[in-house]
This record gives C-alpha cells, structure tokens and sequence, in this order.
C-alpha cells in the first residue's frame, strides 16, 4: 500500500486521520497503523510532534530547518479544536499584532505545549455552549495548504475575545483589532452573546456596538435587544482585574480609562 497520497494530502495529521486512512485499505490492525508511523518517523518521512500529532517532512531537510504552519499545529492538536480568540483574529486579517501562541477550543481538558518556540494553549469550551449543544455556532471552515480547519467566524471572535480580554491580547490589542472590522452580521452577533448567557458579556457587547464609527453603525433597535439581560449591579468590564474606570449607566458597566480614553493611541500635537 502507497502511503504517498495520505502525506502529499495532509501535511500535519492526527493519528486517527491516519489510521482511518489504512482502514480504508483494509489494514485494520492498530499495531500495523504504529508500525508504519514509527517506521516513517526513523525514516525521516514524519516529525512526531506531539501524542497523535504527525506533520509530514521533505527526506532532503533535517526536522530543524522544516517549518510547519503553527495554524495547522493548532487546527490539528486535538480531535475536534477549533481554532479561537487572538489565533482567530490572525487568520481573520483582524489582529493588531501577531502573536506566538495559538488558541484553540476543546471540550475537554487539555495541556498547553510548545513546538519551534510556539505556545499552543487548549481552551475549553464555554459551559453554556456545551450544555445548549451549540459549540459550533458561528464557526467557518476554511482551507489552509489543502487542509480543512476550523475557527470562529467574526461575529463569535468579537464577542469572545469581549468575553476573554486575557486570550485576546488585553483591551488595547482587543479594542485595536476590532477597529479593523469593517462589517458584521448583528443579528448572528447578538444571538451569539444571548447564547452564553452572562450578563457581563452582555453589557460589553452592547457598549462595543455603541462605540462603532458610523459605517459600522448599529441600529438601535438591535441594542434595545440586549438591555433586558444586562447585570442589575455595577460591575468591571474585567471582572479578573478591577481596574478604575468609568461606570457607563446604561449598561451597568464599569470600564476602564485604557478604553474610555483610548490611552494607546498618541497625543495629537501640530506641527511647529
């Protein structure tokens, strides 16, 4: 059996793609799919990149000078990640920056590793999410080197890294990438917010759509939608870090003067 099609069709794979792939052609014993994958690893055909994890190296490169794509890494570290937060804003074309640790959702708890001086940090899931059976709304497919992955779309990146400041690069990387949005679809916004059921997130969703720039204006009618589930006390924007700022009334929330004030950006001084 030619192993050939397998690697030159995915290259970074998961052991079950592979051992999927040898039942297709009728090896169905466990320890035959082991033996080809230790074989084609001491061979200098693989890196074994972590438990499961394969990526599919030139014979003519030694395994140091082979760069492998860290999205696929990610797309590929568990069996159903989906790749989220700041890693999503990347592959959006919304980061502000780049950074050298990628996010991925998992419904079970995972560990953090690193490979080539890249953090790979597993996320969970959203407690309200798994319980509504709705991990996957909002998600895209997109192809990257012929391989399909997954990640949150821009209406779910938005209220996420809302959500978790700390995985979207803190506020100012936050409020600087989601300037970059140029349009989003409200309604699948909103209804992803009500969906994970936190009133925090609630008010900090509605505050952000309140302070879009007027080609990214949003209806009031759509913010109207929102109020009926926002917290009944004051509470920080960042619940983790009680910074000072200002209560915004309406939608109960304290935010810091990062925000309100806009503090990364530069003074504005004439020219002389």
């Amino acid at each position: 059996m030619k192993l050939k099609p397998f690697f030159e069709a995915h290259p970074v794979f998961r052991y079950e793609e592979f051992a999927a792939y040898m039942r297709s052609h009728g090896i169905t014993r466990p320890a035959s799919c082991r033996q080809q994958l230790s074989y084609h690893h001491k061979a200098g055909n693989l890196i074994h990149i972590r438990k499961f994890l394969y990526a599919v190296k030139p014979v003519s490169m030694k395994e140091e000078d082979y760069w492998i794509d860290p999205y696929l890494i990610a797309a590929k570290a568990s069996s159903n990640g989906i790749l989220a937060y700041h890693t999503a804003l990347e592959l959006l074309g919304l980061a502000y920056a780049s950074f050298d640790e990628m996010t991925f959702l998992v419904d079970s708890p995972s560990h953090v590793f690193s490979y080539a001086g890249q953090r790979f940090r597993p996320v969970i899931f959203p407690k309200a999410l798994l319980n509504q059976h709705s991990s996957e709304f909002g998600v895209e497919t997109i192809k990257r080197q012929g391989i399909e992955i997954k990640l949150t779309g821009v209406e779910r990146t938005i209220v996420d890294v809302l959500d978790r400041p700390d995985l979207g690069g803190g506020w100012e990387e936050v409020w600087r990438s989601l300037d970059n949005v140029i349009q989003i679809d409200v309604d699948k916004l909103i209804e992803y917010t009500l969906l994970l059921n936190n009133a925090t997130v609630v008010s900090k969703v509605g505050y952000f759509l309140e302070q879009r720039p007027p080609h990214l204006m949003v209806d009031q009618a759509y913010i109207q939608r929102l109020l009926p589930y926002i917290p009944k006390q004051p509470l920080y924007m960042n619940r983790n870090r009680r910074e000072k700022g200002k209560y915004v009334e309406k939608w109960k929330l304290i935010v810091p003067f990062e925000i309100i004030e806009r503090q990364w950006e530069e003074p504005y001084v004439e020219d002389i």
